[in-house]
């Protein structure tokens, strides 16, 4: 088992007929990562397709899941349990501590002081209707904002503090009306747009290999826009 590899799940549909939609577009920026490695994604298990290696100094898996979008997070508690490895989604806030107290360290867990959560936090990529085609956001937290597929990851995982890296879909002249985001997100970009989508995939990908090696903030400074370029 490699010890602290990083964990990159690309959401979207499995299955011919979505594709090119909108929803997919996870999937892509996951499948560009892997096209630029020379990686080609297998089937584990039912619920996911993977691939993955080392990365420098750092241990790069690579997920899709199988599950559908509303199901990610069985996906990626499937893969964690196969591989042997623990992701969570809790707080990171420790216990307060009085530093003017010395106390000795206990011979046994004491069950009225909180573990301490540990565990590898996935980056989870995935489309927004919030922000316009073009716009990249990578966010260390965050509620779901209702994407489902990130509601499920935080149901699975515990808690919403996992880094996720939003690409906008919106269309940029108008905002959709809520009653059509589903027709909207299971459809097909648009030929006109389908060379901001390149650019955002390329984008999208840049970004994570530049994360691989790089604190969260670095990368967010650097890479984050909210718009696509001119």
């Amino acid at each position: 088992m490699v010890e602290n590899p990083k964990i990159v799940i690309g959401l979207g549909n499995p299955g011919v007929r979505y594709r090119d939609t909108r929803h997919n577009i996870g999937f892509l920026v996951v499948e560009e990562l892997a096209r630029r490695q020379d990686l080609n994604f297998s089937v584990e298990k039912a619920e996911y397709l993977a691939t993955g290696q080392d990365w420098g100094p750092k241990s790069l898996v690579l997920l899709k899941p199988l599950t559908y979008m509303n199901l990610s997070g069985e996906a990626l508690v499937s893969w964690a349990n196969r591989a042997g490895q623990k992701l969570t989604g809790e707080s990171q806030e420790l216990p307060e501590i009085n530093d003017d107290v010395e106390i000795p360290a206990p011979e046994t867990p004491d069950p009225d002081i909180p573990d301490i959560p540990d565990g590898i936090r996935p980056l989870v990529i995935c489309d927004d209707l919030a922000l316009p085609l073009g716009a990249v956001r990578l966010r260390s937290k965050g509620s779901s904002g209702g994407q489902n597929g990130i509601e499920s990851i935080i149901e699975h995982l515990g808690g919403e503090e996992f880094p996720r890296l939003r690409l906008g879909i919106a269309p940029l002249d108008q905002p959709v009306d809520p009653e059509f985001w589903p027709d909207y997100v299971l459809a097909e970009f648009e030929p006109a747009e389908l060379e901001l989508v390149k650019n955002v995939v390329h984008h999208a990908a840049d970004t994570v290999e530049f994360w691989l090696n790089n604190t969260l903030e670095q990368t967010a400074s650097r890479f984050n826009r909210r718009r696509g370029p001119s």
